[in-house]
């Protein structure tokens, strides 16, 4: 058994794949084949999130259908095969979470894994996830609400040309999975009710990519610093800024997590948060 479950619960497009990276290269830490295991949300969330089961089934019979006597031989393919099924059996038995989540760690003293959809459970997922393991911890990730929700929509037209920006801007602002994945302090607030502020660590994405960012990080998480690559982006979107409109109306949508977060952070909170409260009056 390892020392730590270190679980980044999100939020979306705030840095969780680039901090991934970052620990996937770290000795001390070790990650399952994926980033996003999509245990917790696809449980208690499955409204939003009992999805992302079916779609590892069926990307899991496609591969099967797949396969030859070439290709079953690849050591690569036999990996993500074996880790699928033992994410299936997760679906049965909650123990198995930590068997998936160990597989091959060897003596590395950190279990790892980002899945930005966590920012939407509550407080019974927030205990399921301290009852997983003796020391488990949370790190939250969080990003202007507006460049967030830009962000999302660029990310979707990025892996589905046929996704209308304009059209989906205004559909899903507020729909309830995305007024779930942006509302920071209702997460916030929902993981404090299990958790102990120690086990929380809460870090902007505006300050993240700085070495002083991942130092502490690294100790929250109890393991030694390491230096961090700042060069290159991941999981990159198409490129384009927000329009002012579009940013104005954002920022009225979400002027509460604004707010919320000024005043919980006692008003530290990035330059371009406050750029866009001024939008608003505040």
């Amino acid at each position: 058994m390892t020392n730590t479950l270190l679980l980044c619960i999100g939020a979306q497009k705030a840095g969780t794949t680039w901090l991934a990276d970052y620990f996937r290269e770290h000795p001390e830490v070790h990650m399952p084949p994926v980033k996003e295991v999509h245990y917790f949300d696809a449980r208690f969330v499955p409204e939003w999130c009992a999805k992302y089961e079916e779609e590892m089934l069926a990307e899991f019979q496609a591969e099967s259908a797949g396969l030859t006597l070439e290709t079953c031989g690849d050591p690569a393919l036999q990996q993500k095969l074996h880790a699928m099924l033992l994410r299936f059996r997760m679906i049965s038995n909650s123990s198995e979470y930590i068997r998936f989540m160990s597989w091959g760690a060897q003596t590395r003293s950190v279990l790892f894994e980002a899945t930005p959809d966590y920012s939407m459970i509550d407080a019974a997922g927030f205990r399921a996830m301290k009852n997983m393991h003796a020391d488990t911890r949370l790190i939250f990730l969080l990003r202007n609400p507006a460049e967030r929700y830009w962000s999302s929509m660029k990310f979707n037209r990025t892996h589905n040309p046929a996704f209308d920006i304009d059209a989906m801007f205004d559909r899903l602002i507020d729909r309830e999975d995305f007024m779930l994945l942006t509302d920071y302090d209702r997460t916030i607030r929902e993981a404090l009710k299990i958790f102990e502020p120690g086990r929380l660590h809460l870090e902007f994405y505006e300050r993240l990519f700085d070495q002083s960012a991942t130092d502490r990080i690294c100790r929250f998480a109890g393991i030694g610093p390491r230096k961090a690559d700042f060069g290159g982006r991941s999981n990159a979107s198409i490129a384009g800024d927000m329009p002012a409109e579009r940013r104005a109306q954002a920022v009225r949508a979400y002027s509460r997590v604004y707010s919320e977060i000024a005043e919980r952070f006692q008003g530290d909170i990035p330059q371009n948060w406050k750029a866009d409260m001024a939008l608003l009056g505040g």
